[in-house]
């Protein structure tokens, strides 16, 4: 990972916080907020538009954390009787669309290959414990019962010789 890529989503996680941190239910309009969130737009835009970032999955997740959280806190301040026309909205690029719609149609394949080999392993995974369970099993039936009976007549013979002992 890029050290300059990851500072960019900690810059941008942290105007975020400080949304929070400094939202007052109190009043109708935070000035502080209203500049974080002008600052925070930018910089998702400025990421969103990294090729570096966008063309990787993982960065792309990240992004879209961010914009989930952010989505959120304009309806927490909604919610709060807040207005938050002054927040500016995140427009989504045309490459993010792309790139969620390349995910959403590989997902669709992956699942059927993913579920098959799933469903495989679980299918083996179940034979192959209900094979060990039965190997133990015929173990146990072979030897297990032959040495308890012998150890029940042992023990009965030991009996019998005490007996003949004590009289």
């Amino acid at each position: 990972m890029d050290k300059k890529i990851i500072s960019n989503f900690y810059e941008a996680f942290k105007l975020l916080c400080e949304m929070y941190a400094e939202f007052d239910d109190k009043t109708q309009y935070c000035a502080k907020c209203s500049k974080n969130a002008i600052q925070f737009v930018s910089k998702y835009k400025e990421m969103n538009q990294n090729s570096d970032i966008t063309s990787n999955g993982s960065y792309n997740e990240l992004l879209s954390t961010l914009s989930n959280d952010y989505n959120n806190f304009k309806e927490y301040c909604n919610s709060k009787g807040n207005k938050c026309k002054d927040y500016p909205d995140l427009l989504t690029i045309e490459k993010n669309q792309n790139f969620a719609q390349k995910i959403a149609q590989s997902s669709e394949d992956t699942p059927s290959s993913s579920s098959i080999t799933t469903r495989l392993f679980t299918v083996l995974s179940i034979f192959g414990v209900i094979a060990f369970f039965l190997g133990i099993s015929y173990k146990y039936s072979l030897f297990g019962f032959r040495k308890r009976f012998q150890k029940q007549k042992l023990r009965e013979k030991i009996k019998n010789i005490k007996k003949k002992m004590n009289q």
